[in-house]
């Protein structure tokens, strides 16, 4: 399938805003908040479940070949985020005052560049050097996951993911391990994977086109109840598997009801435009956070909540134009040049997955 999905791209715009709106409003806080935490991974959430639509929509219903699948997923991915992971640490080995949760480790550094995860004492989490490479690590799994069932047609390749996948969640249930590997691939998170593979499925089966306005009227009220329950579900923790499901269902939702509605809806060629953008709007945001951020802080009061929203407005606005010009200056080129290196052709900009 080469049809484009340009509301998939305006959902990969606004997952990428979520992200930046939600590290824009936590800037200011010393602790953690749990309704501002989880804006940013119900973003996260969404740009999975997109992720897991696309690779079965560019992919098919037939067999695939996993080498030039995984060629092209680490020219898309790889070499933009080797940049970001590298220029992060350049800048914590240089001038380490500049950082909250980023210190400069060389085994780290390694450990991030081949996405491996492991515990990071200076965030204290799974993260990698560059934090927001988290995401990409269950990328990197779901990709490699998908091209091992590459020989397997579309629909025993989606099953067979949806019983990996919920198998390790069970395990991790089951056994809560502590370790850092098995910690990490054993989380509930790449269901949501799973859960944009069922929908490209039922995309390529022409399942979704055919719902009724009913149907569809009933997934929205669901969706919407299924939001609320995400943000309203609280156990003190902002990635809470009690909340995951909450937002899971909405992220699925909208993604089903965008592709539902696609050709009723109009091109809007700034939506699109911040969708194509979203990586580099993902990957570069949090450093545009903290410069608009703390200039504005020292001149303005961050105790006022009306202060905190503008000043998160003025950062949101500036991670879309940063990203964007990121994206047409260095992103496209890079993507040309690693292509025509690598011997493989670029797929149409739907193909482009995002780290999400």
């Amino acid at each position: 399938m080469r049809h484009r999905f340009l509301t998939i791209q305006y959902l990969r715009g606004l997952a990428a805003m979520l992200v930046l709106a939600s590290h824009a409003l936590l800037y200011p806080l010393v602790g953690e908040h749990l309704g501002y935490g989880r804006l940013g991974w119900l973003g996260v959430i969404l740009f999975f479940v997109i992720s897991g639509f696309i690779m079965v929509v560019v992919t098919g219903e037939e067999r695939f070949s996993a080498r030039d699948f995984l060629r092209r997923r680490f020219i898309r991915v790889v070499p933009l985020y080797w940049i970001a992971t590298l220029l992060a640490a350049a800048l914590a080995f240089a001038a380490p005052q500049l950082f909250k949760t980023t210190v400069y480790d060389g085994t780290q550094l390694l450990l991030s560049l081949l996405f491996i995860p492991f515990y990071n004492p200076a965030s204290g989490g799974l993260h990698p050097l560059y934090k927001l490479g988290w995401t990409l690590n269950y990328e990197m799994f779901f990709y490699v996951c998908f091209a091992l069932l590459g020989f397997l047609r579309v629909g025993p390749r989606v099953l067979w993911l949806t019983l990996a996948f919920t198998g390790l969640a069970g395990l991790g249930l089951l056994l809560q391990p502590q370790a850092a590997i098995p910690q990490f691939y054993t989380s509930f998170m790449p269901l949501a994977f799973c859960a944009g593979a069922w929908l490209g499925l039922a995309t390529l089966r022409g399942t979704l086109g055919r719902l009724s306005r009913q149907v569809t009227a009933a997934i929205a009220v669901l969706g919407l109840a299924a939001l609320v329950e995400g943000f309203v579900w609280d156990r003190h923790l902002v990635e809470d598997g009690g909340a995951f499901v909450g937002l899971l269902v909405f992220a699925a939702a909208l993604v089903l009801l965008a592709v539902r509605l696609e050709p009723r809806l109009k091109r809007l060629a700034l939506f699109e435009q911040i969708g194509d953008a979203s990586y580099s709007i993902y990957l570069s945001h949090i450093y545009v956070v903290a410069i608009l951020s703390g200039i504005a802080f020292k001149l303005l009061d961050p105790g006022n909540l009306l202060v905190d929203l503008a000043i998160a407005a003025l950062t949101l606005a500036g991670g879309v134009a940063v990203g964007w010009v990121l994206y047409r200056r260095v992103e496209q080129p890079l993507l040309a040049r690693v292509s025509r290196l690598l011997g493989g052709r670029r797929k149409p900009a739907m193909a482009a997955a995002a780290a999400e």
